[in-house]
């Protein structure tokens, strides 16, 4: 069933009936400009729904990572470009890759919209009265019990503003009060990180098992439907961004995985010395208890997710290449949170993500968001092994290999054996030279991707596959802007899923105790519906053994969260709470770097502007004759695409200048100033 047809067109994926548009909004200028003051805004019920849904404007839309990652509200996955998870060709996008941003600079800054939407929120509590209107009145009219859900939805929301500041500024402050803004006396020093996460976590307790704790549906579920049956009637689909306990249980393992990471907790030197004005530290000394607090609210998530039948999400034929897939296509008992708002819905030509990653030469293909080199070598083999660990692997020929992503399992031709026998997350993730598409254009039976500068592939400097590799991950196989085929497709973003919190669940584990069964049984879990065998398997075979081993396992568990989440909008912020954001190779040497200090990144990618096909037939969309070279001079080359400046500051994103200069009180981040 077209997921499309059920909610996208019904409900727009958002709250049916509160965020028909954005124009609608009432915000605070809204207030004065329509000469309403908060006691009349609350006084009618079409003005409470208003200002109720003006609060999730800022829930990001981490689908965007191509043109629109311009879009300065701080709302879009800028960060995937940021850390080079990803590399968008347009010059208006990679120019983030490079680094350059000031507090003067912060294209992306949160700090302005989620304030807002904090003082819309506290607003929204303070005002907001028991029920409203006569029940004859439907348009006029919200119950007691809708309005206490209304205030859980907005706590909710409350916490999660403060988590988005958190995450990329470190600790800001906490409003305590609703103040009048005309006031220019206002202003609030930052909290330190154990406040702010208290306060965080208060905010959800009381959604969680609080004031609150019966007003929120432990899940979207309302029916029985397996969820391989992609049956949406079986989920509350026209309340999809509305928080539920589930999304409440899940920001607060979240928030804790993050208090107990290195830069939170102890970890960034710097940070350390932080100190408000009246000399109040900002960043604590290391605490190895608060990984203990992690694992305690991790528990009580999955102990949760358990008693309501969320697992892993696998298609019905348990095919891995079709359960990774479908997990992103459908709503399913995996997803703890998700947005209807998602830029992968068409393959109309139209500007969007579905065309951002659909090779130039596709209709409406517009190929410009993919991967550099870095990535690529993480994806492990199809024996669950490093490259540099799998006997079998090699760089040294070519193949035909079968796609395993075309609806026929086309087999295609002379596919470099650095793509042969990967893993299946890499074919589902990773368009690569030569590889076909899920479906074959009529009359081109044996297209490929083709990326290099003579290829079809390659359309000009703004549309092009910057390191040989297009993301492929979120696309629908079904659609094509081509004769009767489907053009549009409607899916959920996914925020929070269930593989995302067994790999902190396995993390923790190891941070406390090596020895803890749970630390392989989860990492486990999530390799083994990914189609590679588990790290137990690996060690019964004697193939690799890092069982016991902290150090070992700590790496297995940041490589398969790079790996399972990539593009999803944690990366940046893994890399830099781990404090390895700053961790590149040396150009000469390729040894790896391991500190945060001042250095350049490189990102490595394939050598485009050198020719893998010798001749293509007449329309350029099929190879008839293909180079066999590889190393240098060749295509199938591993050279040093960018080389971005970073700066040790930029572990914690800076605040805004113009912010800063409203306040007297507000500090710095680290190396800032």
């Amino acid at each position: 069933m077209n997921i499309i047809k059920t909610v996208c067109t019904a409900a727009a994926f958002s709250l049916v009936g509160m965020l028909a548009s954005c124009s609608d909004y009432l915000d605070v200028s809204k207030e004065l400009a329509r000469n309403l003051d908060k006691e009349e805004v609350f006084s009618k019920a079409k003005y409470i729904k208003q200002w109720y849904a003006e609060i999730y404007q800022t829930c990001p839309n981490y689908s965007e990572t191509g043109y629109d990652v311009q879009n300065s509200n701080g709302t879009v996955n800028a960060q995937a470009i940021y850390s080079g998870e990803l590399v968008c060709a347009h010059p208006n996008v990679l120019k983030f890759g490079q680094n350059t941003y000031t507090p003067n600079s912060t294209t992306h800054n949160r700090w302005w919209n989620c304030y807002k939407q904090i003082r819309q929120a506290m607003i929204f509590l303070e005002m907001a009265p028991e029920s409203i209107g006569d029940p004859i009145d439907v348009e006029g009219y919200i119950s007691a019990e809708e309005m206490r859900r209304y205030k859980a939805d907005v706590t909710y929301l409350l916490a999660y503003n403060y988590f988005l500041l958190f995450e990329l500024y470190g600790p800001t402050p906490i409003i305590t009060e609703v103040a009048d803004p005309s006031n220019e006396n206002v202003d609030y020093e930052r909290a330190s990180v154990d406040e702010m996460v208290g306060h965080i976590d208060q905010l959800l307790a009381s959604v969680i098992d609080g004031e609150y704790r019966d007003d929120l549906p432990e899940t979207l579920k309302t029916g029985t439907a397996e969820d391989f049956t992609h049956d949406n009637s079986a989920y509350n689909l026209q309340e999809i961004l509305r928080p539920t306990k589930a999304a409440a249980l899940a920001l607060r393992a979240r928030l804790w995985v993050y208090a107990a990471s290195p830069l939170f907790n102890g970890g960034y030197k710097e940070a350390l010395s932080l100190t408000n004005k009246d000399g109040k530290r900002l960043f604590p000394d290391k605490d190895d208890e608060k990984w203990k607090t992690a694992k305690r609210h991790l528990e009580a998530l999955l102990s949760f997710a358990d008693a309501h039948g969320m697992h892993l999400y696998y298609s019905e034929d348990k095919d891995p290449n079709t359960s990774i897939y479908e997990l992103f296509q459908y709503y399913n008992d995996e997803i703890l949170w998700a947005n209807g708002n998602n830029d992968y819905n068409n393959a109309l030509g139209g500007y969007k993500m579905e065309d951002r990653t659909t090779p130039g030469d596709i209709p409406g293909g517009m190929g410009n968001v993919g991967f550099y080199q870095n990535i690529i070598d993480l994806f492990f083999t199809d024996k669950g092994l490093d490259i540099s660990e799998d006997p079998d692997y090699n760089e040294n020929g070519f193949k035909d290999w079968v796609n395993v992503c075309n609806e026929k399992g086309h087999k295609d031709k002379h596919i470099f054996n650095m793509y042969v026998n990967r893993e299946p997350r890499f074919y589902a993730d990773v368009t690569y030279e030569g590889k076909s598409w899920h479906i074959q254009r009529s009359g081109y039976p044996d297209w490929g991707a083709y990326f290099s500068k003579g290829g079809a592939g390659y359309k000009d400097q703004t549309m092009h596959a910057r390191a040989g590799y297009l993301l492929y991950k979120f696309n629908n196989r079904t659609l094509m802007k081509e004769g009767s085929k489907p053009t549009t497709w409607g899916r959920p973003w996914i925020y929070f899923r269930l593989a995302d919190f067994y790999l902190y669940y396995a993390e923790v584990c190891n941070e406390i105790n090596e020895n803890d069964p749970n630390i392989i049984k989860y990492l486990d879990l999530v390799r083994e519906r990914a189609g590679i065998p588990g790290y137990r398997t690996l060690a019964a075979e004697g193939k690799k053994n890092i069982i016991g081993n902290q150090d070992l396992q700590r790496e297995a568990i940041y490589r398969e969260r790079i790996i399972e989440m990539l593009g999803e909008g944690n990366y940046y912020f893994d890399m830099h709470r781990w404090m390895r954001a700053g961790w590149s190779q040396d150009e000469t040497t390729g040894e790896w770097i391991k500190d945060c200090e001042d250095k350049l990144l490189i990102r490595y990618g394939m050598d485009i502007s050198k020719p893998a096909v010798k001749k293509f037939n007449s329309a350029k969309n099929t190879a008839s004759e293909f180079s066999d070279a590889i190393g240098t001079g060749s295509y199938y080359n591993r050279i040093v695409v960018d080389r971005y400046p970073w700066s040790k500051a930029m572990l914690l994103y800076p605040i805004p200048y113009n912010e800063m200069q409203k306040s007297e009180l507000t500090v710095q981040n680290p190396l800032w100033n």
